[in-house]
């Protein structure tokens, strides 16, 4: 997240709000422009279909599982497809949004694998449309992908640049962008038969690209399969190649079959790195360890892989919860990879989010993890590491040197990953003396050889941009890998510091990794 981004903001949120955006906006131009393809009262019999068939199926469905569906993805998946499917102007049209919509809700239980989705439930729902539109089933319809209208190009590509950069995706949304550009370069030149603007206009590439792609639980979890998953998408968008299957049946990659095939890419991501159900975690204690700061210890139910660094998707979905209320929070482990526990930890603001809430006071005593990812992880071949962390932004740093320290100790002990303990330093700045957390780690990870600074500084606390300070902590080794974790802000202002104390990370950009702890 970036430093503008207000706490409460999470990503669900975030989509949600963007979502409503656009809908206001869509009903302005419908009003306004008498081009536009459907009129206001179309559009809103079809948004309060999607939205009554996907609340009504979700929780009929949850409740057959005994399983709480979450306070707000039946929402955000109806606000997708009533930009996906038609309009309603006849009752075809309704139809074709009830059964989008109705399958959309039923897949996240049916097309799913011990209660891990598989596929992206809007994909899900478009698709089966698509196909009962193919095989001329009643007067079922295609999906129109009408948000690819002109009147909502410019208010799609504000609120897609506000959304991207609220849930920090970047990344995926760019290569995706590079990869469409360049599939649509190539078939002009083979064909030539429209302009670019034409295919900006025409086509739901932003909408796609902010709104669809970065879906957190369809979606990769790691850099490099990441960027696959945005290029695999990007091209079979845009590949206008027809593939024949049988004399009555051809597969023509409309975004919809772009977006399944992604989705199915990163499923069989998820099962070949054991991360393709959703684990139950029986939560043992929740204590207070700092200042506004507690440990969550559970055992899950099977063994969970992850490297030290990375993060957990945690749901505790609530049959009350309320929309705007969302039962997902990710929290990075501060336990070892090995351990037969998982440890998380982290702080609250005042007041705390309810699921921060639920936790502490006991009301929520089972999680469940949806995902493991992120590339917040020490490098492969090793070599001297420099760790800054600010407050609870140490946790995955425990993780880290816990994994080492129970390697075997001494001053050559393995980090994680390749390098050994005396070539790490470790620099934990803390706002007052009541926030240090993880002291017998720390002491342990020390007496291994690491090099430990605490410093006790409010101003500091905010970011290390004092540099003659900075190049007193730290020594700048040729090749040396430096991980900032902390606040947004800590984490911005330390950053910009590192590469004016080392320049050469400006040539080497991989070398800098950075993790936000935004304590919401």
């Amino acid at each position: 997240m970036t430093r503008l981004t207000p706490p409460w903001l999470t990503a669900h949120r975030a989509v949600l709000l963007a979502l409503i955006a656009l809908v206001g906006c869509a009903l302005v131009a419908s009003a306004a422009d008498g081009d536009f393809a459907y009129r206001p009262g179309q559009l809103v019999a079809s948004l309060v279909i999607a939205i009554a068939v996907s609340g009504v199926v979700s929780y009929a469905c949850a409740a057959l599982v005994r399983v709480p569906p979450g306070s707000d993805s039946w929402l955000i998946t109806a606000l997708i497809l009533f930009f996906i499917l038609p309009g309603v102007i006849d009752a075809g049209s309704a139809l074709t949004v009830a059964v989008g919509a109705g399958v959309a809700a039923a897949s996240k239980y049916v097309l799913a694998w011990r209660r891990r989705l598989v596929i992206n439930p809007a994909v899900a729902g478009s698709v089966v449309v698509y196909a009962l539109a193919y095989a001329e089933v009643g007067q079922i319809g295609y999906p129109q992908w009408w948000v690819a209208a002109e009147p909502l190009l410019i208010p799609m590509l504000v609120i897609g640049v506000l959304l991207v950069s609220a849930i920090a995706e970047w990344p995926l949304v760019a290569i995706f962008l590079v990869a469409s550009l360049a599939t649509i370069g190539v078939v002009q030149l083979a064909r030539g038969d429209q302009t670019l603007s034409v295919w900006l206009i025409s086509s739901p590439m932003f909408f796609v690209a902010a709104v669809m792609l970065p879906e957190p639980l369809t979606s990769p979890t790691t850099r490099v399969h990441r960027l696959i998953y945005g290029i695999l998408v990007g091209v079979l968008m845009y590949w206008q190649v027809a593939i024949p299957v049988t004399d009555s049946f051809t597969i023509e990659f409309v975004p919809e079959l772009a977006l399944l095939v992604g989705s199915l890419y990163a499923a069989g991501v998820r099962f070949v790195a054991g991360h393709g159900r959703r684990v139950p975690l029986t939560v043992d204690a929740v204590t207070p360890i700092a200042a506004n700061t507690f440990a969550v210890v559970g055992r899950p139910d099977r063994p969970v892989r992850f490297r030290g660094g990375q993060w957990a998707l945690l749901s505790a979905p609530r049959w009350s919860a309320p929309v705007w209320q969302s039962t997902r929070r990710v929290f990075s482990f501060s336990s070892a990879d090995r351990d037969t526990a998982v440890e998380f930890g982290f702080t609250t603001a005042r007041p705390a989010s309810p699921f921060k809430s639920h936790l502490i006071d006991g009301r929520d005593q089972i999680l469940r993890i949806d995902s493991v990812g992120g590339n917040f992880v020490l490098p492969r071949r090793g070599g001297d590491v420099v760790l800054i962390a600010s407050g609870i932004g140490i946790t995955p740093f425990r993780s880290m040197l816990r994994a080492a320290v129970d390697d075997g100790g001494g001053a050559d002990a393995p980090v994680p990953d390749g390098g050994m303990l005396s070539r790490v330093t470790l620099v934990h700045v803390l706002r007052a003396d009541d926030r240090a957390v993880y002291p017998e780690d720390l002491a342990a990870a020390e007496a291994a050889g690491a090099q430990v600074i605490t410093l006790v500084s409010p101003t500091l606390a905010d970011g290390l941009d004092d540099l003659d300070r900075l190049r007193s902590l730290i020594t700048t080794v040729p090749g040396a890998h430096y991980y900032v974790s902390g606040p947004p802000g800590f984490v911005g202002v330390t950053a910009r510091s590192l590469r004016r104390v080392d320049p050469s990370v400006w040539r080497a950009p991989w070398r800098l990794h950075t993790d936000s702890f935004r304590g919401y």
